[in-house]
């Protein structure tokens, strides 16, 4: 993993290697980790635990690191849900739809944005021809 962490987040290798050898014999860490956070589900305290007992001064490329980790998988749902809109948008009834439409309807299916229907029906000016 170090490797890893290394060539994405730009960690140096020592400095990580031994701040996880001191973490993992940190007595201190584990016996609050397991008094506050034994009982409950990881997922939803593993940040609080990093964010609130961790110190940055004693594992501050662990830290770093961590806190990268955890916020980073954090938009997966975003990513998930653009991709299974695209898988919707073009499905099979619509092979000739260009990558241009296609980038059209996808920003017009992940935008948070809801036009008022009324008002801009209102604003257009009818032109009947003769």
């Amino acid at each position: 993993m170090d490797n890893e962490a290394e060539n994405v987040f730009k960690c140096n290798r020592a400095y990580l290697q031994m701040e996880i050898i001191e973490f993992q014999s940190d007595d201190v860490l584990k016996n609050l980790y397991n008094e506050k956070y034994s009982k409950t589900e990881i997922d939803s305290t593993y940040d609080e635990f990093w964010l609130k007992y961790v110190s940055e001064k004693k594992y501050p490329t662990l830290k770093l690191l961590t806190v990268k980790m955890c916020t980073m998988f954090g938009s997966t749902y975003v990513c998930e849900s653009a991709f299974s809109k695209m898988n919707y948008i073009k499905n099979k009834f619509r092979s000739r739809l260009t990558n241009e439409h296609l980038e059209m309807m996808m920003k017009i299916a992940t935008t948070n944005h809801n036009p008022d229907l009324k008002q801009l029906v209102e604003s257009k000016i009818c032109h009947f021809s003769h």
